[in-house]
Protein backbone atom coordinates (compact mmCIF):
# COMPACT_ATOMS: atom_id res chain seq x y z
CA UNK A 1 0.00 0.00 0.00
CA UNK A 2 0.88 2.94 0.37
CA UNK A 3 -0.16 1.82 4.05
CA UNK A 4 3.14 4.83 4.28
CA UNK A 5 -0.09 6.76 3.41
CA UNK A 6 -2.22 6.25 6.38
CA UNK A 7 -1.22 5.15 10.21
CA UNK A 8 -2.77 3.97 13.14
CA UNK A 9 -1.34 4.05 16.27
CA UNK A 10 -2.82 3.79 19.75
CA UNK A 11 -1.48 6.24 22.28
CA UNK A 12 -2.97 5.31 25.48
CA UNK A 13 -6.85 5.21 25.21
CA UNK A 14 -6.94 7.41 22.37
CA UNK A 15 -6.84 6.02 18.77
CA UNK A 16 -4.67 8.25 16.37
CA UNK A 17 -5.15 8.32 12.50
CA UNK A 18 -2.91 10.23 10.43
CA UNK A 19 -3.72 11.14 6.87
CA UNK A 20 -0.11 11.01 5.39
CA UNK A 21 -0.17 11.55 1.10
CA UNK A 22 1.00 15.23 1.38
CA UNK A 23 1.54 14.50 -2.54
CA UNK A 24 -2.07 14.03 -3.15
CA UNK A 25 -3.56 16.48 -0.54
CA UNK A 26 -4.09 13.32 1.22
CA UNK A 27 -6.69 12.37 -1.77
CA UNK A 28 -8.34 9.39 -0.06
CA UNK A 29 -6.85 5.76 -1.96
CA UNK A 30 -9.14 2.62 -2.07
CA UNK A 31 -6.24 1.17 0.36
CA UNK A 32 -6.61 4.57 2.44
CA UNK A 33 -10.27 3.99 3.01
CA UNK A 34 -10.06 0.22 2.96
CA UNK A 35 -8.05 0.13 5.86
CA UNK A 36 -9.78 3.10 8.00
CA UNK A 37 -12.66 1.19 7.87
CA UNK A 38 -11.50 -1.93 9.02
CA UNK A 39 -9.00 0.09 11.65
CA UNK A 40 -12.34 1.85 13.28
CA UNK A 41 -14.52 -1.48 13.59
CA UNK A 42 -12.00 -2.88 15.20
CA UNK A 43 -11.36 -0.49 17.39
CA UNK A 44 -15.13 -0.12 17.87
CA UNK A 45 -14.71 -3.13 19.70
CA UNK A 46 -12.22 -2.70 21.33
CA UNK A 47 -12.94 -0.94 25.01
CA UNK A 48 -9.08 -0.14 25.74
CA UNK A 49 -9.79 3.04 23.34
CA UNK A 50 -12.18 5.45 24.12
CA UNK A 51 -12.13 7.98 21.24
CA UNK A 52 -10.27 8.43 18.18
CA UNK A 53 -8.33 11.83 16.55
CA UNK A 54 -8.16 11.98 12.93
CA UNK A 55 -5.62 14.41 11.82
CA UNK A 56 -3.04 14.93 8.56
CA UNK A 57 0.64 15.05 8.22
CA UNK A 58 0.51 17.86 6.49
CA UNK A 59 -0.91 21.76 7.54
CA UNK A 60 -1.48 22.09 3.54
CA UNK A 61 -4.37 20.16 3.56
CA UNK A 62 -6.88 18.07 5.80
CA UNK A 63 -7.99 15.96 3.06
CA UNK A 64 -8.93 17.01 -0.47
CA UNK A 65 -11.43 14.78 -1.03
CA UNK A 66 -11.40 11.15 -3.14
CA UNK A 67 -9.16 9.52 -5.64
CA UNK A 68 -10.94 11.12 -8.46
CA UNK A 69 -8.08 10.14 -11.11
CA UNK A 70 -8.27 6.40 -10.08
CA UNK A 71 -12.07 6.27 -9.91
CA UNK A 72 -11.86 7.54 -13.57
CA UNK A 73 -9.64 5.06 -14.66
CA UNK A 74 -12.71 2.68 -12.97
CA UNK A 75 -15.12 4.08 -14.74
CA UNK A 76 -13.24 4.00 -18.61
CA UNK A 77 -13.66 0.29 -17.86
CA UNK A 78 -16.98 0.93 -17.70
CA UNK A 79 -19.85 -1.09 -20.33
CA UNK A 80 -21.85 2.37 -21.11
CA UNK A 81 -24.69 0.41 -22.03
CA UNK A 82 -24.31 -2.47 -19.71
CA UNK A 83 -24.55 -3.33 -16.03
CA UNK A 84 -21.02 -2.85 -15.50
CA UNK A 85 -20.27 -0.02 -12.74
CA UNK A 86 -16.09 0.54 -13.17
CA UNK A 87 -16.05 2.65 -10.18
CA UNK A 88 -18.31 0.97 -8.05
CA UNK A 89 -14.99 -0.96 -6.16
CA UNK A 90 -14.10 2.82 -5.31
CA UNK A 91 -17.36 4.27 -3.84
CA UNK A 92 -18.27 1.32 -2.29
CA UNK A 93 -15.12 1.47 -0.47
CA UNK A 94 -14.89 5.25 0.61
CA UNK A 95 -18.47 4.98 1.30
CA UNK A 96 -18.31 2.26 3.65
CA UNK A 97 -15.36 3.84 5.56
CA UNK A 98 -17.76 6.79 6.10
CA UNK A 99 -20.09 4.36 7.14
CA UNK A 100 -17.63 2.70 9.89
CA UNK A 101 -16.84 6.19 10.84
CA UNK A 102 -20.93 7.29 11.75
CA UNK A 103 -21.79 3.90 13.36
CA UNK A 104 -18.06 4.26 15.13
CA UNK A 105 -19.69 4.71 18.97
CA UNK A 106 -16.74 6.49 20.28
CA UNK A 107 -16.16 10.28 19.72
CA UNK A 108 -13.51 11.47 16.68
CA UNK A 109 -12.07 14.13 16.99
CA UNK A 110 -11.43 15.68 13.48
CA UNK A 111 -8.12 18.42 13.45
CA UNK A 112 -9.00 19.85 10.27
CA UNK A 113 -6.44 22.21 9.05
CA UNK A 114 -5.75 23.41 5.32
CA UNK A 115 -7.95 22.33 2.35
CA UNK A 116 -10.70 20.22 3.16
CA UNK A 117 -12.98 19.21 0.66
CA UNK A 118 -15.13 16.19 -1.11
CA UNK A 119 -14.27 13.15 0.71
CA UNK A 120 -12.17 14.97 3.26
CA UNK A 121 -15.36 16.96 4.54
CA UNK A 122 -17.32 13.97 4.59
CA UNK A 123 -14.84 12.43 7.04
CA UNK A 124 -15.03 15.74 9.33
CA UNK A 125 -18.58 16.21 8.66
CA UNK A 126 -19.30 12.84 10.09
CA UNK A 127 -16.88 13.32 13.55
CA UNK A 128 -17.99 14.31 16.48
CA UNK A 129 -15.84 17.41 16.96
CA UNK A 130 -14.77 18.76 14.04
CA UNK A 131 -11.88 21.06 14.66
CA UNK A 132 -11.02 24.03 11.83
CA UNK A 133 -8.24 26.67 12.04
CA UNK A 134 -7.63 30.15 10.20
CA UNK A 135 -6.04 28.20 7.26
CA UNK A 136 -9.34 25.77 7.16
CA UNK A 137 -10.45 25.85 3.66
CA UNK A 138 -14.43 23.66 3.31
CA UNK A 139 -16.14 22.67 -0.10
CA UNK A 140 -17.87 20.16 -2.25
CA UNK A 141 -16.92 21.27 -5.38
CA UNK A 142 -17.52 17.78 -7.12
CA UNK A 143 -19.99 19.92 -9.90
CA UNK A 144 -16.92 20.96 -11.03
CA UNK A 145 -16.24 16.89 -12.74
CA UNK A 146 -19.85 16.34 -13.55
CA UNK A 147 -20.36 14.37 -10.14
CA UNK A 148 -22.47 15.55 -7.29
CA UNK A 149 -21.92 16.22 -3.47
CA UNK A 150 -21.72 13.11 -1.73
CA UNK A 151 -20.98 11.23 1.27
CA UNK A 152 -23.79 12.86 3.32
CA UNK A 153 -23.47 16.10 2.10
CA UNK A 154 -27.76 16.51 1.12
CA UNK A 155 -27.43 16.09 4.82
CA UNK A 156 -24.81 18.09 6.16
CA UNK A 157 -25.01 20.58 3.71
CA UNK A 158 -28.74 20.19 4.17
CA UNK A 159 -28.84 21.32 7.84
CA UNK A 160 -27.99 24.88 6.47
CA UNK A 161 -30.44 26.93 4.96
CA UNK A 162 -31.62 25.78 1.61
CA UNK A 163 -30.47 28.95 -0.12
CA UNK A 164 -27.29 28.44 0.95
CA UNK A 165 -27.18 24.91 0.72
CA UNK A 166 -27.37 25.34 -2.71
CA UNK A 167 -25.03 27.87 -2.79
CA UNK A 168 -22.37 25.68 -1.30
CA UNK A 169 -23.40 21.93 -3.20
CA UNK A 170 -24.02 23.55 -6.46
CA UNK A 171 -21.36 25.83 -6.99
CA UNK A 172 -18.88 24.30 -4.71
CA UNK A 173 -18.30 27.64 -2.94
CA UNK A 174 -15.29 27.30 -0.14
CA UNK A 175 -15.37 28.61 3.35
CA UNK A 176 -13.58 29.65 6.38
CA UNK A 177 -13.65 28.50 9.85
CA UNK A 178 -15.94 31.33 10.66
CA UNK A 179 -18.45 29.97 8.19
CA UNK A 180 -17.97 26.42 8.96
CA UNK A 181 -19.26 27.83 12.67
CA UNK A 182 -22.02 29.75 11.61
CA UNK A 183 -23.34 26.82 9.82
CA UNK A 184 -22.59 24.25 12.29
CA UNK A 185 -20.15 22.31 10.00
CA UNK A 186 -17.46 23.35 12.60
CA UNK A 187 -17.38 23.04 16.24
CA UNK A 188 -14.12 25.27 17.00
CA UNK A 189 -11.53 26.78 15.66
CA UNK A 190 -8.06 26.87 16.92
CA UNK A 191 -4.82 28.66 15.79
CA UNK A 192 -3.35 26.68 13.39
CA UNK A 193 0.07 26.75 15.79
CA UNK A 194 -1.93 25.59 18.00
CA UNK A 195 -2.77 21.98 16.47
CA UNK A 196 0.06 20.26 17.62
CA UNK A 197 -0.32 20.88 20.95
CA UNK A 198 -4.15 19.95 21.07
CA UNK A 199 -3.20 16.97 19.36
CA UNK A 200 -0.86 15.99 22.32
CA UNK A 201 -3.08 16.83 25.20
CA UNK A 202 -6.06 15.19 23.28
CA UNK A 203 -3.98 11.86 23.23
CA UNK A 204 -3.66 12.15 26.82
CA UNK A 205 -6.75 13.13 27.65
CA UNK A 206 -9.79 11.04 29.22
CA UNK A 207 -12.77 10.89 27.15
CA UNK A 208 -14.78 13.15 29.80
CA UNK A 209 -12.04 15.85 28.89
CA UNK A 210 -12.29 16.41 25.49
CA UNK A 211 -14.18 19.18 25.01
CA UNK A 212 -12.32 21.19 27.86
CA UNK A 213 -9.23 20.34 26.14
CA UNK A 214 -10.52 22.04 23.41
CA UNK A 215 -12.10 25.28 24.95
CA UNK A 216 -8.74 25.48 26.02
CA UNK A 217 -7.25 26.03 22.45
CA UNK A 218 -10.10 27.92 21.15
CA UNK A 219 -9.83 31.01 19.61
CA UNK A 220 -12.57 33.58 18.17
CA UNK A 221 -12.84 33.16 14.15
CA UNK A 222 -14.15 36.48 13.63
CA UNK A 223 -17.17 37.75 11.31
CA UNK A 224 -18.64 35.04 9.11
CA UNK A 225 -17.81 36.98 5.08
CA UNK A 226 -20.82 34.77 4.26
CA UNK A 227 -23.03 36.77 6.58
CA UNK A 228 -22.58 39.85 4.10
CA UNK A 229 -23.72 38.35 0.78
CA UNK A 230 -26.93 36.22 2.97
CA UNK A 231 -29.87 38.38 1.31
CA UNK A 232 -27.99 38.55 -2.28
CA UNK A 233 -27.52 34.60 -1.49
CA UNK A 234 -31.08 34.22 -0.31
CA UNK A 235 -32.46 36.37 -3.88
CA UNK A 236 -30.55 34.12 -5.89
CA UNK A 237 -31.33 30.78 -4.41
CA UNK A 238 -34.72 31.03 -3.76
CA UNK A 239 -36.98 28.35 -4.64
CA UNK A 240 -37.71 27.82 -8.32
CA UNK A 241 -36.48 26.84 -11.66
CA UNK A 242 -32.51 26.34 -11.38
CA UNK A 243 -32.36 28.48 -14.55
CA UNK A 244 -33.74 31.58 -12.36
CA UNK A 245 -31.20 31.47 -10.08
CA UNK A 246 -29.00 31.82 -13.09
CA UNK A 247 -30.85 34.26 -14.36
CA UNK A 248 -30.58 36.34 -11.18
CA UNK A 249 -27.27 35.91 -10.25
CA UNK A 250 -26.19 36.70 -13.74
CA UNK A 251 -28.61 40.16 -13.30
CA UNK A 252 -27.03 41.20 -9.99
CA UNK A 253 -23.28 40.44 -11.35
CA UNK A 254 -23.69 42.68 -14.51
CA UNK A 255 -25.59 45.24 -12.11
CA UNK A 256 -22.73 45.02 -9.06
CA UNK A 257 -19.28 44.41 -10.95
CA UNK A 258 -17.61 45.29 -8.11
CA UNK A 259 -19.03 42.08 -5.48
CA UNK A 260 -16.48 39.48 -6.47
CA UNK A 261 -18.50 37.41 -4.74
CA UNK A 262 -21.77 37.76 -7.38
CA UNK A 263 -19.15 36.90 -10.15
CA UNK A 264 -18.23 33.82 -9.08
CA UNK A 265 -21.54 32.47 -8.61
CA UNK A 266 -22.52 33.91 -12.39
CA UNK A 267 -19.18 32.36 -13.54
CA UNK A 268 -19.80 28.99 -10.94
CA UNK A 269 -23.66 28.56 -13.46
CA UNK A 270 -22.10 29.25 -16.64
CA UNK A 271 -18.66 26.63 -15.77
CA UNK A 272 -20.08 23.84 -13.65
CA UNK A 273 -21.20 21.04 -14.87
CA UNK A 274 -25.01 21.78 -15.85
CA UNK A 275 -26.84 17.79 -15.16
CA UNK A 276 -24.65 18.19 -11.83
CA UNK A 277 -25.98 21.79 -10.85
CA UNK A 278 -30.03 20.41 -11.79
CA UNK A 279 -28.95 17.28 -9.95
CA UNK A 280 -27.82 18.49 -6.49
CA UNK A 281 -31.18 20.71 -6.20
CA UNK A 282 -33.42 17.70 -6.75
CA UNK A 283 -30.93 15.86 -3.98
CA UNK A 284 -31.96 17.84 -1.73
CA UNK A 285 -35.66 18.02 -2.39
CA UNK A 286 -35.53 14.45 -2.00
CA UNK A 287 -33.89 13.78 1.27
CA UNK A 288 -35.55 16.85 3.07
CA UNK A 289 -37.33 14.30 5.40
CA UNK A 290 -34.03 12.07 5.25
CA UNK A 291 -32.21 11.70 9.14
CA UNK A 292 -30.39 8.81 8.40
CA UNK A 293 -26.92 9.60 7.02
CA UNK A 294 -26.46 5.81 5.88
CA UNK A 295 -29.90 6.22 3.98
CA UNK A 296 -28.02 9.25 2.57
CA UNK A 297 -24.68 7.59 1.69
CA UNK A 298 -26.91 4.59 -0.04
CA UNK A 299 -28.25 7.00 -1.83
CA UNK A 300 -25.18 8.73 -2.91
CA UNK A 301 -23.88 5.33 -3.71
CA UNK A 302 -26.44 4.55 -6.27
CA UNK A 303 -26.02 8.19 -7.87
CA UNK A 304 -22.03 7.84 -7.92
CA UNK A 305 -23.18 4.67 -9.80
CA UNK A 306 -25.38 6.26 -12.29
CA UNK A 307 -23.20 9.38 -13.05
CA UNK A 308 -19.76 7.73 -13.24
CA UNK A 309 -21.20 6.26 -16.39
CA UNK A 310 -22.35 9.89 -18.13
CA UNK A 311 -19.52 11.19 -19.98
CA UNK A 312 -19.23 13.88 -18.03
CA UNK A 313 -17.55 12.25 -15.34
CA UNK A 314 -14.71 11.39 -17.79
CA UNK A 315 -14.40 14.83 -18.94
CA UNK A 316 -14.79 16.64 -15.90
CA UNK A 317 -12.03 14.97 -14.38
CA UNK A 318 -9.72 15.34 -16.96
CA UNK A 319 -10.81 19.13 -17.63
CA UNK A 320 -10.06 19.77 -14.15
CA UNK A 321 -7.50 17.58 -12.87
CA UNK A 322 -5.72 15.48 -15.68
CA UNK A 323 -5.20 18.03 -18.52
CA UNK A 324 -6.10 20.71 -16.18
CA UNK A 325 -7.46 22.87 -19.20
CA UNK A 326 -10.41 24.14 -17.39
CA UNK A 327 -12.64 24.13 -20.63
CA UNK A 328 -15.04 21.03 -20.13
CA UNK A 329 -17.01 19.52 -22.88
CA UNK A 330 -20.42 18.96 -21.40
CA UNK A 331 -23.40 16.97 -22.31
CA UNK A 332 -26.03 17.98 -21.79
CA UNK A 333 -23.80 21.97 -21.66
CA UNK A 334 -27.07 23.85 -20.74
CA UNK A 335 -29.85 23.87 -18.05
CA UNK A 336 -32.28 24.40 -20.36
CA UNK A 337 -30.97 21.59 -21.85
CA UNK A 338 -30.97 19.01 -18.84
CA UNK A 339 -34.47 16.91 -18.40
CA UNK A 340 -36.29 15.77 -16.06
CA UNK A 341 -36.34 12.33 -17.64
CA UNK A 342 -32.72 12.77 -17.22
CA UNK A 343 -32.74 13.73 -13.51
CA UNK A 344 -35.14 10.58 -13.50
CA UNK A 345 -32.66 8.43 -14.89
CA UNK A 346 -30.06 9.39 -12.31
CA UNK A 347 -32.46 8.92 -9.68
CA UNK A 348 -33.80 5.59 -10.96
CA UNK A 349 -32.02 3.14 -8.50
CA UNK A 350 -33.83 -0.22 -9.63
CA UNK A 351 -31.22 -2.80 -10.72
CA UNK A 352 -28.50 -1.44 -9.30
CA UNK A 353 -26.18 -3.51 -6.48
CA UNK A 354 -26.74 -2.94 -2.93
CA UNK A 355 -23.95 -1.06 -0.59
CA UNK A 356 -24.47 -3.04 1.84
Amino acid sequence: MPLSDIHFEQIAAAGLITLDRPEALNALSIEMVTALRAQLTHWADDPSVTHVILCSSSPRAFCAGGDIKYARQLALSDDPDGTIFGAAPYFRAEYLADIALIQCDKPVIALCDGIVMGGGAGLAQHSQHIVMTENTRFAMPETAIGLFPDVGASLFLGRCPTPVARLLGMHGHRLGAADCLLLGLATAQVPSTSLAALKEKLLACDVAGIGSVIRQFQTDAGQPPLAAQRRLIDHIFADGPVESMRDRAANLAENMPENQFLGGVAAGFATRCPLSIKLFDRLLAETADVTDPVAAIELDFHLALRMTKRADFVEGVRAIVIDKDQAPQWTPNSLEAVTETMLDAVFDRAGLPALL
